[in-house]
């Protein structure tokens, strides 16, 4: 790809990502205001119960497509059309079993009936994923962008529809359905002109799909219990009040944390080929200049986002929102970890050694469940929140500990100390000036950050160039 034309690509792609999170953001502040404490903790509740089997159902696939679409000699098309008829029948039992359990729960019929509304959207995304396998491998991941920036969007009509008509939480969770189901055409549309999509069924590849993806799957399982159990132990033993004070912050943090996700989706492809090759001191280098970025893009928001989180709170949810602000300033330490957990654990996908991984899951899982189960009942949101930054701290570092055993390098500290010294100076000097509205003080934080950056050649023009040629 020649540098003009990732350059474009790379631009395409930031701007769908800016548009989607912009919609993400006002749909937030929309259904929020709309639906208040209890009805934001309806939402919250349904999409929580569906992403547990949301993820159980990816089994890993996300991530093994890239890895073997990215293989030398890989039969592309073969593969994704077995891939694809896996995550069909897959998903089919998973989102089925989800509509069936969710009636032994003891939730009012709101959120029963909204998780089998809302399967569909889920269903939809789950099939979505195994076309971002393929973008990625093939570096146009502005396609994926693009598509979840419409999806985000019909979401930002839609709810205002609702909010419009006065409807209830069944037809917002519905607009979900209709995004999702278009966001899927769209990936399915631009896949088809750059190749033959069909149907197939061949047991040779379901068996070693099923060999690479077990131990992923396994690890997104009990990944799935520190990250998610937090807000359903909540729902079963709190009030949906609190539910939703905790669920409103907790949805800044899943845009925040989109953007790790994006990144290293761009880079898993250029890891895998350089292993793969057995170009270690390539791998060193794409593994260092992930870690600078994440450690550019993290540090600010977390520090900026505990200083200004109540305002942000208010400004994004409402007035009636305002204690999210001690749960959000919780979570961004979480977030912060989620950053540098997507750089090693996708280099644990790259180096092949995902099982070597389970066992620190496992752990993590149990720790995290017991925490729920024993302090939740007790201290509430906050005690979720905490646990939760212990059980991101814990798989940030038990991954980078596996991918170090194995490659032997560490990130680069001059990048963290440059990041670290312009977010301390930006919250400094944010905290001298006059009382402003908070899109003026985000505006300024990030003029801040960025000049001290630049003076302390913490970024430069040759890094940007590198990561626009390879992205």
């Amino acid at each position: 790809m020649s540098l003009p034309q990732a350059a474009r690509n790379t631009v395409i792609q930031l701007i769908g990502r800016v548009f989607s999170t912009l919609f993400g953001i006002v749909a937030l502040a929309a259904v929020t205001r709309y639906l208040g404490q209890e009805g934001f903790g309806w939402y919250t509740t349904v999409f929580t119960f569906l992403q547990f089997f949301g993820i159980l159902s990816d089994f890993g696939l996300t991530l093994i497509t890239a890895q073997m679409l990215a293989e030398p000699g890989a039969d592309e098309e073969k593969l994704l059309a077995n891939l694809f008829s896996f995550r069909l029948i897959l998903s089919g039992i998973f989102f089925g079993a989800a509509c069936v359990s969710v009636w032994f729960f003891p939730y009012p019929a709101i959120i029963k009936w909204g998780v089998l509304v809302l399967s569909l959207s889920f269903y939809a995304t789950t099939l979505q994923n195994i076309f971002v396998g393929f973008y990625q491998k093939h570096l146009r991941m502005e396609k994926v962008a693009w598509g979840d920036a419409v999806g985000r969007f019909i979401i930002l009509v839609g709810y205002i529809l609702v909010v419009w008509q006065k409807w209830s939480l069944l037809p917002i969770l519905a607009m979900s359905v209709l995004a999702n189901v278009t966001q899927f055409f769209w990936l399915w549309y631009a896949a088809k002109r750059l190749i033959h999509l069909r149907w197939e069924v061949t047991w040779l590849v379901y068996k070693e799909i099923f060999k690479r993806s077990w131990p992923v799957a396994i690890s997104i399982a009990f990944n799935l219990i520190y990250l998610k159990a937090d807000i359903l132990v909540l729902s079963l033993a709190r009030t949906q009040q609190e539910v939703g004070l905790y669920g409103a912050a907790y949805r800044i943090i899943d845009v925040l944390t989109t953007v790790p996700a994006m990144f290293m989706g761009i880079m898993l492809p250029l890891l895998t080929f350089a292993w793969s090759a057995g170009d270690k001191e390539t791998f060193k280098h794409y593994f260092r200049r992930a870690y600078d970025m994440m450690f550019l893009l993290a540090l600010p928001a977390v520090f900026g986002g505990v200083y200004l989180a109540k305002p942000l709170m208010i400004f994004l949810a409402g007035a009636e929102f305002a204690d999210s602000g001690v749960f959000l300033q919780v979570l961004l330490l979480a977030s912060a970890a989620i950053f540098l957990a997507a750089v090693s654990a996708h280099a644990v996908i790259a180096v092949g050694k995902q099982r070597a991984i389970i066992w620190w899951y496992v752990l993590d899982a149990t720790l995290s469940l017991a925490g729920y189960i024993i302090l939740i009942p007790r201290y509430g949101a906050l005690a979720a929140a905490w646990v939760t930054v212990f059980s991101e701290v814990f798989i940030a570092v038990a991954t980078f500990i596996t991918v170090f055993k194995v490659i032997g390098a560490w990130p680069q500290r001059s990048i963290f100390l440059k990041s670290l010294l312009a977010s301390v100076l930006m919250v400094i000097i944010i905290s001298l000036l006059p009382a402003l509205h908070i899109i003026f003080i985000c505006l300024i934080a990030v003029i801040i950050y960025f000049v001290v950056l630049y003076l302390t050649k913490g970024i430069t023009k040759e890094m940007v160039l590198e990561m626009v040629k390879k992205s």
